[in-house]
């Protein structure tokens, strides 16, 4: 028969150590990924500075006793509740969405204050750690909330289980909370070496919260990333627009949808004079310039490609012959007002060329309906050059 072995002792002391120890190390493991995700720069700055004020909050509360009374308490108490705040700023500023100053601050200015009473009493200590406690819980709960409402954070399943730990933890605190209120209310003295449960219990979710939510927060981060990575593949490293790959896998995607498309094909007229009396620098602005004033008259659902060199190309949703008709007018109208600045001050007038067309999805293949609504579209565009340029067409005129 095997011999039982005595467990080590899940006391508080070892607890606030290992906590203090593991939180240097992820301070330092992510700010170590600053510079290689330079994108993500600002946030992960803010994980490690969270991460690190765990680990000076917790090794302060594992010195009390050997350091002075005030900067055990003080220190540990203000620092601790920096931690929630820091986290909710970094996730804040990584799914850009508006930061929670008030929050932030006033949870943080209120630990401050509520722990000053101890130089004056340290009997009044279970003050500070009864509101201490409250604000972390609120900050936790503030955490849980962007992770459950906010679209972006939604998307990453990560994220889902930084909220159920933050959630976890404002439970804990809130328990905490509660207990100190409690034990001043009998009046024990407050002890942060206490073996109370509801002690022991916060400072577990508070080790998982750090370990958890920093594993979930560097997954968040290398897939928005990874997303960033994949949208730049898809755009035009010159305009930005779709690439002509990109735009047709959209389209296709949009065709099968049922709704009624359509189509307008683009063209800057003469561009090869732009390119042979001014440069290929200035072709570039040129191209740049028109990609912006497309981009600026289509809906936000439609879809704006770069089909060619000067060429562009246009997915309308919701949308028929006639209202990309009016679309190709408002380009033509706005190309004719609008020149192009080159970079030495000079104003070049160039005009389009476009051609509509009507893009009903057909009982056979979405991709095959594509191409048939491109051959068109390109047919009036090259209509609209026969017939001199810096107008629209429409298959039917083409026929």
């Amino acid at each position: 028969m095997l011999p039982t072995l005595p467990g080590p002792p899940l006391d508080t002391p070892t607890l606030l150590f290992a906590i203090s120890m593991v939180s240097f190390v992820m301070a330092g493991f992510t700010w170590s990924l600053v510079r290689a995700m330079p994108e993500q720069g600002r946030s992960l700055r803010l994980w490690a500075l969270a991460n690190a004020a765990a680990g000076v909050a917790f090794g302060l509360y594992f010195l009390r006793g050997h350091v002075a009374f005030g900067i055990s308490f003080i220190g540990a108490n203000v620092a601790v509740v920096a931690v929630p705040a820091l986290f909710l700023r970094a996730q804040c500023v990584l799914y850009e969405v508006p930061r929670r100053a008030w929050l932030e601050w006033g949870t943080v200015g209120a630990g401050l204050l509520s722990v000053l009473p101890v130089l004056i009493e340290p009997g009044l200590g279970w003050i500070g750690a009864l509101v201490i406690s409250a604000g972390v819980a609120l900050l936790a709960l503030a955490i849980v909330l962007l992770m459950w409402s906010h679209p972006l954070a939604r998307s990453i399943g990560s994220s889902r289980f930084v909220g159920l730990v933050s959630l976890a933890t404002c439970l804990a605190m809130t328990w905490r909370a509660s207990g100190t209120a409690q034990r001043a209310w009998e009046g024990l003295p407050y002890d942060i070496r206490t073996r109370a449960a509801s002690h022991t219990t916060s400072l577990l979710m508070g080790g998982l919260f750090l370990i958890g939510a920093s594993v979930a927060f560097m997954s968040a981060v290398h897939e928005l990333r990874r997303r960033a990575v994949a949208e730049r593949a898809r755009r035009d490293g010159l305009t930005g627009v779709l690439t002509r790959a990109a735009f047709h896998d959209e389209a296709v995607q949009a065709h099968g949808s049922g709704e009624a498309l359509a189509l307008a094909m683009i063209d800057i007229d003469h561009f090869k004079r732009v390119n042979d009396g001014h440069g290929h620098v200035a072709g570039d602005q040129a191209i740049v310039h028109f990609a912006r004033l497309i981009s600026a008259q289509v809906r936000s659902g439609d879809l704006v490609g770069r089909y060619g060199g000067e060429e562009f190309i246009v997915l309308l949703r919701s949308a028929d012959l006639e209202a990309a008709e009016r679309l190709g007018q408002r380009l033509v109208d706005a190309a004719r007002s609008s020149p192009v600045r080159l970079g030495n001050g000079t104003q070049l007038r160039c005009t389009l060329s476009v051609g509509v067309a009507d893009c009903a999805p057909p009982p056979g293949p979405a991709e095959q309906a594509l191409e048939q609504g491109i051959a068109l579209a390109d047919a009036a565009l090259y209509l609209a050059k026969a017939r001199g340029r810096d107008q629209v067409q429409t298959p039917a005129l083409a026929a």
